[in-house]
């Protein structure tokens, strides 16, 4: 009868788990891959895929450095252009007044 319960529970575990990965989407595993079952050459690709996606965030970080000097470079511009009106605008109301 234990025996018998150890079984039935098996069963219904194995049928949750099976429910529970069907509702998953495609290629994913309930489980994260473990040491246990990655092979060495998936390990590899994935290290060589980190090393791909390191570079591409290097080259996407200096881009945006890049873009951001450039962009405060123009505020910086823009901002003496502003400041170079006013003043303009106020000579010409001051020389308006008299």
């Amino acid at each position: 009868m234990e025996s018998e319960r150890r079984n039935n529970q098996c069963v219904d575990e194995d049928s949750r788990k099976e429910t529970s990965d069907a509702a998953l989407p495609p290629g994913h595993n309930r489980n994260p891959p473990t040491s246990e079952n990655t092979s060495p050459l998936n390990l590899e690709q994935l290290q060589n895929e980190l090393t791909v996606l390191r570079g591409q965030f290097e080259q996407m970080k200096a881009q945006h450095n890049k873009e951001i000097k450039l962009l405060m470079n123009e505020l910086d511009e823009e901002k003496k252009i502003r400041l170079t009106l006013q003043m303009e605008l106020k000579r010409i109301k001051k020389h308006m007044s008299k």
